[in-house]
């Protein structure tokens, strides 16, 4: 048996890493062809990531819960007192609860939760509001937080609160 010389194992072991490189920058790249396709085919684990790449409305509805407070300060509720599970999956359910009309019973919910909170940031809530709201993107992420426009579907004075 013929020794090998250390670099020969070296020279060998580089181009395995070349070779396994190039297979793995080809398998990311691969689904960049669907950009150019009129029928885009998007799958598991390859993706072309058309939630980065999709064209995106210059503006957005937002369905939400709003507290406002005795001097009409309005803020934004955190997710958790509208429902159960994440941010998104909330979201959903904020939609899906106004469009089928049981806005109210949303508020109610948010409400009682409200009424049993005696001190904290929602201490001085007055009453909870479902509102979809319209924002212009370019603006929001500029820094102009203000909705183009509102529809409330409810509101519900929180008990015991002036």
């Amino acid at each position: 048996m013929r020794p090998v010389a250390p670099d020969a194992v070296v020279a060998d072991e580089r181009r395995v890493a070349t070779a396994a490189s190039m297979l793995a920058l080809g398998l990311v790249l691969w689904p960049i062809r669907q950009n150019w396709r009129a029928a885009k085919r998007d799958g598991f684990p390859l993706s072309y990531y058309p939630m980065f790449s999709a064209r995106r409305s210059e503006r957005v509805q937002v369905h939400h819960l709003v507290a406002v407070t005795a001097p009409g300060e309005r803020r934004l509720l955190a997710h958790h007192l509208c429902g159960p599970g994440g941010l998104n999956q909330v979201r959903r359910q904020l939609r899906r609860l106004m469009r089928a009309g049981q806005a109210e019973q949303l508020c109610e919910r948010v409400v009682q939760r409200l009424a049993r909170e005696r001190d904290g940031s929602l201490a001085d809530v007055v009453s909870v509001e479902a509102v979809r709201s319209e924002y212009s993107l370019a603006d929001y992420f500029g820094g102009d937080k203000r909705p183009l426009s509102e529809k409330v579907y409810a509101s519900l004075a929180v008990e015991g609160r002036a």
